[in-house]
């Protein structure tokens, strides 16, 4: 069910903004139409989400609980991790608790979440699986809906609207303002990611579309340091292994200079060899323009070689294409770092020392993540090793040793 609001309403005094909960009148503009004969407010800290004003009239979604039976399918039996989070999971649920899942990229997190999904819609609970990117909600979700046949679920992003009546959905952040009070477990993957971290915002849209009495389930590889501060220790799981109990592949680092005024045959020898063994390469750049100027000087040397950035047009055909093995080598920027999953993949980072230890950290856990192909090259290349270098180095061998430690891991 959907109501009607004004985009602006008057709250406590105030100009109150329905979409982002705005009371601040530095972020509300006015002025008068003639048209009208009337003064119109409107919000100007969310306006790039669309326009929030005081004659428009705004949908959000009418809070109901309805439960359903919650069945799912899954095709396998979940590893002793996997159940000993998805055990975590029910327990968090059940006690209207915050979680945080600390586990390694590969560590088969969607699974996870199945059983406690299940139960969640048992009880009637309006679920949210959140992301902070598109490409992560549309992979996610065709995993949730394969498993989930009997459940109406709402996948919202930029370009897909709502279906249903929000029970069950599957969004970016961002559409979590179209619902106010109104969700009972919230499943948030990669919590650090851009744009979450960096706009509190959308925060802000996360409590408020949660229900007084919630269950929020945090789920990431390189959780911030002020989340984890914020959550008691007994609430904090960290998951070191992947789901197929091999290690992950530790980064190997060399130093390089790329030169984007000529090619560089230390590259083309690299390319080439990993095109000879038969293995997908994505190159990792920090900057767009660098990217661009590399694949102007290398594309007649590579064959079938493609970029992939955030502000390409192409870029879902592009990452299909790739899924499909038409292209061995792929120039990139961190748009790929998340979310991304194929078989014989390998990574090159280009000036990894300008990379932060977060972006390091999820480049790296694209490797390696299939069943039959767990082991590949990581490699950093670099102009001198940088902290965040090292620090993600140490992370990743630091989960290898506690994975094997409790006996996660196949020796």
């Amino acid at each position: 069910m959907m109501k009607k609001l004004l985009g602006i309403i008057k709250k406590e005094g105030y100009s109150y903004c329905i979409q982002c909960g705005n009371k601040d009148h530095n972020y509300m503009s006015k002025y008068y139409s003639s048209f009208l004969e009337k003064e119109i407010i409107y919000c100007r800290r969310c306006i790039q989400l669309g326009r929030m004003d005081s004659i428009t009239d705004y949908r959000i979604t009418e809070s109901v609980q309805v439960a359903t039976k919650g069945k799912f399918e899954l095709p396998f039996t979940l590893s002793k991790q996997q159940q000993y989070a998805s055990d975590a999971i029910i327990k968090a649920i059940k006690n209207a608790e915050d979680l945080l899942l600390y586990a390694v990229t590969g560590a088969g997190k969607t699974e996870m979440m199945f059983d406690g999904i299940s139960l969640a819609r048992q009880l009637g609970h309006n679920v949210a699986i959140l992301s902070p990117r598109v490409d992560v909600v549309i992979e996610i979700s065709h995993r949730i809906k394969e498993a989930f046949k009997d459940e109406q679920i709402d996948i919202l992003h930029q370009k897909q609207s709502q279906k249903y009546n929000g029970h069950f959905v599957i969004a970016t952040v961002h559409q979590l303002y179209r619902f106010k009070q109104h969700f009972d477990t919230v499943f948030i993957d990669e919590v650090e990611a851009f744009p979450l971290s960096m706009d509190p915002n959308l925060s802000l849209a996360i409590q408020t579309a949660s229900k007084a009495i919630h269950s929020h389930i945090y789920m990431t590889a390189t959780p911030p340091r002020q989340l984890i501060k914020q959550m008691s220790s007994h609430k904090v799981i960290k998951l070191p292994a992947r789901f197929h109990r091999q290690p992950l592949p530790v980064p190997h680092f060399k130093h390089f200079k790329l030169n984007t005024s000529r090619v560089q045959s230390q590259l083309i020898h690299l390319f080439q060899a990993q095109i000879k063994q038969q293995r997908y390469t994505l190159v990792f750049f920090n900057h767009i323009e660098t990217m661009k100027d590399a694949y102007h000087k290398y594309r007649a040397h590579i064959p079938n070689l493609i970029c992939v950035y955030s502000e390409d047009v192409y870029r879902f055909d592009k990452v299909e294409a790739l899924r499909r093995g038409e292209h061995s080598i792929v120039f990139t920027t961190t748009i790929l770092e998340r979310g991304f999953t194929m078989a014989r993949l390998d990574v090159i980072v280009i000036n990894a020392e300008t990379f932060s230890k977060a972006a390091l950290i999820q480049i790296a856990g694209r490797v390696g993540r299939k069943m039959e192909e767990p082991k590949g090259l990581v490699l950093f290349l670099h102009e001198g090793v940088s902290l965040s270098m090292i620090k993600a180095k140490k992370d990743i061998t630091e989960m290898n040793r506690l994975g094997y430690e409790r006996g996660w891991l196949d020796a």
